[in-house]
């Protein structure tokens, strides 16, 4: 009942303009009926008709009601103040509503939301509907439609308008000041790339141009889906000191939520059962991961991405991937323009057809066969069709190996869903929009956390290790210092943890701990109190400790390639050059980068 009052009261507000046209056409003709004729000065006539449409609009029509007056003069009398009292109304409930939303704003605190789309009005109602403290302002370009504005206040949100194209003049710091923009502690941008940054970059001149000066950075959580863009930008983006930026991508949190999962592995070692090892038995009994991705689009290249940190458990070798997609020698050629060393990642096969295709189906099998599959992940929009072509390959393939499949509307498919989970219980669906579009998510806290606390360590070993001077700078202060890429390291870094963790815990059971932490421990005192010299040839002696730091060093690499860094001697995160990319292990070991091993091994040791 109160959708169909809804549609109703929605058509009625659209169609006004109607009530109001008909109300003047009914006074112009009906006292034109009543009054035409009665004078021989034309002029007169003109003005006394226009003053009985006036007071007809009024509620005092000159002409009264006991009066026999034309139709149109007669519905005139009726239809004329509706159309007064439906403006009037209208007039008021927009300040209203204005007002109350300033009340209920009113010395509360807030985050900012820049730009209307589909996504930042899930993210909005998400925010609402789980009733947080903190208020919602919403920073809209002038050009935003009037009723994309009511739509938002209706949620009880507010908006404000800051005219990009006019830079820093007086409406615009007027506005910034009006709604005390210094006073947040969070912005999250949804606006469309590459536009954001200069948005964002005006939104900060704002503030510190404004009167009430920021004492500490805001975070800020800037949406991006060209990442190339991002990569350009993001140094100069670095020097906004009162911003503290992080970038995400909503398929990105949607694989990481599914890598997060603990019924879901891309991988499974059943090696490491000797007692002792040799660098190349590390290798040998660890295996490859080897990953079937279906579709390379949006979803597809995140998954992609996810994978190339999560699955480096081989120090030796890289993952293996077979990408299935139309036209995907195309794709991967665009996508290699952007990340120049993407051979060095991952050893990549492709299959171009169309998963309904026989003779696609026929090359997936013979690819399992040759080598099977120890991940398989559906990126595709279509989830039914996946569900399908899962059940057309049968157990075969799917019985023994996990596999992931988006779906970013479960509830649709959800009779599919569980039909098919009956024959393959190893399914796991993701990818519900909803799931991500939330603070918890684009925030991402906990990593956030978990990186500053590694930065942090990273420093503090780094100085006892290596006899650097102690700095005596807090945990937010080393963070901030850091450039963008940097904090991504860290952030990749803590994600590849739990990749560690599952090693030493092997590694551990060998030699007889008890523990990963009394592992560490030891391995710590080995290295205790003696030069860098001596440290890393323990290190290198050593198979176990030898092999994690060279596990550290190629996921270190594959970060650096992933942003589409290559080697060179000199240094440079703006032209991303960097003189550390050197992928044999044994030549780093020899190479005049021989000392920086030790950071690496500065990863292991930080595994919790």
């Amino acid at each position: 009942m109160k959708k169909i009052s809804n549609i109703i009261k929605h058509y009625f507000n659209k169609n006004l303009w109607i009530i109001y046209i008909l109300g003047f056409v009914l006074s112009l003709i009906g006292s034109f009926q009543v009054y035409h004729g009665r004078y021989d000065n034309i002029l007169k006539e003109i003005s006394v008709i226009s003053v009985s449409v006036l007071k007809l609009f009024l509620f005092v029509p000159i002409e009264g009601f006991t009066k026999q007056n034309p139709l149109a003069y007669e519905l005139a009398i009726w239809v004329a103040p509706m159309s007064t009292l439906l403006a009037t109304f209208s007039v008021f409930n927009k300040s209203y509503t204005a007002i109350k939303l300033k009340l209920t704003h009113f010395h509360k605190e807030h985050i900012i939301v820049m730009g209307y789309n589909d996504y930042s009005l899930s993210f909005m109602k998400n925010y609402i509907g789980l009733k947080n403290k903190k208020k919602i302002l919403c920073v809209l370009p002038e050009r935003t439609q009037e009723n994309d504005i009511k739509a938002l206040n209706k949620l009880g949100i507010i908006t404000s308008h800051i005219d990009y194209m006019s830079g820093m003049n007086d409406e615009n710091i007027r506005v910034s000041s009006e709604y005390n923009f210094a006073s947040v502690s969070t912005i999250i941008c949804f606006e469309d790339e590459p536009k954001n940054y200069g948005y964002l970059k005006l939104i900060s001149e704002l503030i510190s141009k404004g009167k009430n000066k920021k004492e500490k950075t805001i975070n800020v959580y800037v949406n991006t889906v060209n990442k190339y863009i991002k990569n350009i930008v993001q140094h100069k983006m670095d020097e906004i000191k009162i911003f503290d930026i992080k970038y995400f991508n909503i398929y990105d949190l949607i694989a990481y939520n599914l890598v997060n999962l603990k019924k879901f592995k891309l991988y499974e070692t059943s090696g490491l059962k000797k007692e002792y090892f040799s660098f190349d038995d590390f290798s040998n009994s660890i295996g490859t991961p080897n990953i079937l991705l279906i579709g390379f689009k949006n979803c597809g290249k995140s998954l992609f991405e996810l994978a190339v940190n999560q699955t480096t458990i081989n120090a030796k070798e890289n993952m293996k991937i077979t990408i299935v997609d139309r036209k995907i020698s195309n794709i991967i050629e665009e996508y290699k323009a952007t990340i120049r060393e993407l051979k060095k990642v991952t050893n990549i096969e492709l299959i171009d057809g169309d998963i309904n295709h026989i003779t696609t189906q026929n090359k997936i099998r013979e690819n399992h066969r040759k080598n099977p599959f120890t991940a398989i992940l559906f990126s595709t929009k279509n989830c039914a069709e996946s569900l399908i072509f899962m059940d057309l390959l049968g157990e075969e393939i799917f019985k023994n190996v996990n596999t992931a499949v988006f779906c970013e509307n479960i509830w649709e498919n959800k009779p599919l869903i569980e039909s098919i989970i009956l024959k393959y219980p190893n399914i796991t669906i993701f990818g519900e929009l909803i799931d991500v579009l939330n603070f918890e998510s684009i925030t991402n806290e906990p990593l956030e956390i978990k990186a500053k606390e590694f930065n942090t360590y990273y420093n503090k070993i780094s100085e006892k290790i290596l006899n650097n001077p102690e700095q005596n700078i807090s945990i937010e202060e080393q963070w901030s210092s850091l450039s963008n890429i940097k904090k991504d390291s860290s952030r990749n870094q803590c994600m590849h943890q739990n990749v560690k963790e599952v090693l030493l815990k092997k590694i551990a059971q060998i030699e007889g701990f008890s523990s990963v932490e009394e592992l560490l421990n030891t391995w710590k005192a080995m290295i205790d109190s003696v030069s860098t010299k001596e440290q890393i040839n323990i290190i290198e002696k050593n198979s176990a400790m030898n092999y994690m730091s060279a596990l550290e060093h190629k996921r270190w690499n594959n970060f650096y390639y992933m942003k589409n860094f290559v080697y060179s001697e000199k240094k440079d995160e703006v032209n991303c050059t960097h003189n550390s990319l050197i992928d044999d292990w044994d030549e780093f070991l020899c190479s005049d980068k021989r000392e920086q091993v030790i950071y690496d091994f500065i990863s292991v040791l930080s595994v919790k």
